[in-house]
């Protein structure tokens, strides 16, 4: 289980985020809604590390992960697919499939074909430019 409990986030002297707590549960789906600008990026930047977060606390699976680098999160399972083109535009788009799997032992690094069950598109762009 993911647990965020009353965090803050500044950008400088401007805060992002007040006061904000969220559970999502394993088995289950939570899903952060809300205009531009309300901080629906920031709270998963700070969920996976990207920004420090000035005052609550997040945890995943019991463990904390305040102060915890965004790569040791990552191979803790914790990890954020953005919306839009917030990839590697010059990877391929395998690289890119690829690139989420970096945390794991290099023998444990394929795409599952769940993925391409999901979306079938991806299989013929596999050799493509992701910016394309």
């Amino acid at each position: 289980m993911l647990n965020v409990d009353n965090i803050n986030l500044h950008y400088g002297a401007a805060q992002a985020l007040r006061g904000v707590s969220l559970t999502a549960e394993m088995g289950k789906i939570t899903c952060v809604l809300g205009r531009n600008g309300v901080g629906k990026s920031s709270l998963l930047r700070a969920v996976t590390g990207q920004h420090a977060i000035s005052a609550g606390t997040i945890s995943f699976e019991g463990a904390a992960l305040d102060g915890m680098a965004p790569y040791h999160r990552a191979k803790r399972g914790v990890g954020y697919v953005p919306q839009g083109r917030e990839i590697f535009p010059l990877l391929s788009v395998q690289e890119n499939l690829e690139s989420g799997y970096a945390p794991l032992p290099r023998k444990e690094r394929f795409i599952p074909d769940d993925i391409f069950s999901l979306f079938p598109v991806l299989q013929s762009m596999l050799g493509r430019r992701g910016g394309d």
